[in-house]
């Protein structure tokens, strides 16, 4: 069984390699470009080459559409109309408006060309009008006017004259300086040719030849020269038509070019013979008959051609018969793997669904346990900071009220025993003496304390000026100096959060005081956009990090702790005789 599938999905893999090798043909694209610059011997075989079976319906209508353009440009104006209309059909149905317009001006540029008065190319003109109309576009209204003047060229020449002015009118809104030089020569042509004024004829003639150098376009220079030349003819100065007749000769034609010489040395022999110069006729009649034999030659390869090339369609038709039934195979067999692979697939993706759900509520149970355990911490250490404010407080207010009285009152009585000494030794005297220094000492000692644990922050001073006074009277009671610096502190923090950064570091002083031997700290605290930075740096004695150890209050584990529940990070640096740096980063929400 699994040899059969192997087997299949190996024949179906071929056939599917076969159909794309035999499916490559030029790209329409391609046979675009060929026309556009001129190439209409390349473009029309490669679109002999083209498989119209395989083509969309819009790709169906370029196809037809390139062909009449090839067919009208090497004067089988027959074979041009029968294509445009073909693609006008497949636009219309498509309804794809603007190429149906431009295929109107087309089809009546073929009918024009064919001069069949069965045949009559104004109702595609006023199509193409009004849709040029509708739009408002110049550039269709200066080709509609175009078509229209060429339409009246013999029957009503000042109707075409009016045409060809309207579409100078329309194009001098765009500015088309190629469309301007040919709708100049159509002028000139029906000045020089139908209504013999040379003057007019001449002028707009040199107008269009301008343009045409400018751009080097030789076919249109081409076309100058001989209306110039039949001008002069018709005007009886042979000398003059003669010499624009070679000068037309001179150049390269790559339009039409055996049916343009053809007719050029006719003309030319015919003018000699004019001007009696029999020899220079007799030259061009043989010059003539010698493309009429080519053109003639060139008609029966083109035949030939046909018939060969409506011999590859039909054998290229019975290969494609042959090959849409392979591909008849290879689409069910496809199919019926398509259907087992998207059935494995949806149950790969369902069990993969239902193990991310589990996973998903797996997570968020745990999210859930991780805040009650977070809410939980964070409650019982702002309880502990709670009690620990009290407690500092009530301890300050006894060691003030109570033993400072009571070592105050001691003194006192001491120092009334002192004056009723007279009769005491000298030996009671020192002793007294002694006692009444123990006892000052004592007393200071008992204030100092009071004070420094009661150097709270009060709520309405801010932060910044709490941390200032309580390293002023640290620094005022030991011998320990510290400094404060602060930058970007000018706003007020929440008030909790102030109290938590002030008591953390009152607990690192404490400690540097306890432990350090220090002389000088410094206390810097910087706030940059959502971050509070605390750093303490002193110059004492320094330690090792294993000897830190947990202990009760506000130690520097419970510092720790605290911040990671911040979700900030304690950075610690000392070194033994160096000092030591702790460093707070604070998230502020």
């Amino acid at each position: 069984m699994r040899l059969s599938i192997r087997y299949i999905v190996f024949n179906a893999a071929s056939l599917l390699l076969a159909a794309f090798c035999y499916s490559q043909q030029p790209d329409l694209s391609t046979v675009d470009s060929l026309v556009s610059v001129g190439d209409y011997s390349q473009s029309e075989l490669l679109l002999q080459e083209i498989d119209t079976t395989k083509l969309s319906r819009t790709e169906l209508a370029q196809f037809h559409f390139l062909f009449g353009q090839i067919q009208i440009n090497v004067n089988s104006s027959d074979e041009s109309l029968d294509q445009f209309l073909k693609a006008k059909r497949i636009y219309s149905s498509l309804d794809s408006l603007n190429n149906v317009a431009i295929i109107n001006l087309k089809i009546a540029e073929s009918l024009n060309a064919l001069n069949n008065p069965d045949l009559d190319p104004q109702p595609y003109i006023n199509e193409y009008l009004e849709y040029a109309e509708d739009n408002g576009d110049p550039a269709l209204l200066s080709k509609a006017y175009m078509q229209l003047g060429k339409i009246y060229i013999n029957s009503d020449p000042d109707k075409t004259i009016k045409f060809f002015n309207n579409a100078l009118d329309q194009n001098s809104r765009i500015n088309d300086s190629l469309m301007d030089a040919k709708i100049h020569h159509n002028l000139g042509v029906v000045y020089g040719e139908i209504l013999k004024q040379k003057d007019s004829a001449l002028y707009h003639y040199d107008i269009a030849l301008k343009q045409y150098q400018k751009e080097n376009l030789e076919d249109y220079i081409s076309y100058i020269f001989n209306n110039k030349a039949s001008l002069y003819r018709n005007l009886g100065d042979y000398d003059a038509a003669i010499a624009w007749y070679q000068k037309t000769d001179s150049l390269e034609m790559r339009q039409y070019e055996l049916g343009t010489r053809q007719f050029l040395y006719k003309n030319m022999a015919e003018t000699y013979e004019l001007n009696q110069d029999y020899e220079n006729a007799l030259r061009y009649r043989k010059l003539e008959n010698s493309y009429r034999d080519s053109i003639n030659q060139a008609e029966q390869d083109k035949a030939l051609l046909d018939v060969n090339t409506k011999y590859q369609v039909e054998k290229k038709e019975n290969e494609n018969l042959k090959l849409k039934q392979h591909q008849t195979i290879l689409w069910i067999l496809s199919g019926i793997l398509l259907l087992l692979f998207l059935i494995a697939y949806l149950a790969y993706r369902n069990a993969q669904s239902r193990k991310k759900l589990l996973v998903k509520d797996h997570e968020i149970e745990k999210e859930r346990l991780e805040k009650s355990l977070k809410d939980q911490q964070l409650s019982g250490l702002d309880a502990m900071i709670e009690g620990q404010e009290k407690e500092r407080q009530r301890i300050a207010n006894d060691l003030h009220d109570n033993l400072g009285s009571l070592l105050a009152t001691l003194k006192l009585h001491f120092q009334n025993l002192k004056v009723r000494k007279d009769r005491l030794k000298e030996e009671e005297d020192r002793l007294m003496k002694q006692t009444d220094e123990l006892l000052d000492e004592a007393y200071q000692e008992v204030r100092k304390i009071a004070h420094v644990k009661n150097a709270g922050m009060k709520g309405q001073e801010g932060l910044v000026p709490a941390i200032m006074n309580f390293a002023s009277k640290v620094s005022a009671s030991s011998k320990l100096i510290i400094e404060v610096e602060d930058h970007g502190m000018d706003e007020r923090m929440e008030n909790s959060l102030e109290i938590m950064i002030f008591r953390f570091i009152q607990e690192l002083v404490t400690n540097i005081i306890k432990h350090a031997e220090a002389s000088r700290a410094i206390i810097y605290l910087t706030h940059h956009g959502d971050s509070l930075n605390i750093m303490v740096e002193d110059d004492g004695k320094g330690f090792e990090r294993n000897q830190i150890k947990p202990k009760d209050g506000m130690g520097i584990h419970s510092i720790q702790k605290r911040v990671e529940l911040q979700e900030g990070t304690v950075d610690i640096e000392s070194v033994p005789g160096k000092g030591t740096t702790v460093i707070i980063n604070i998230p502020i929400q």
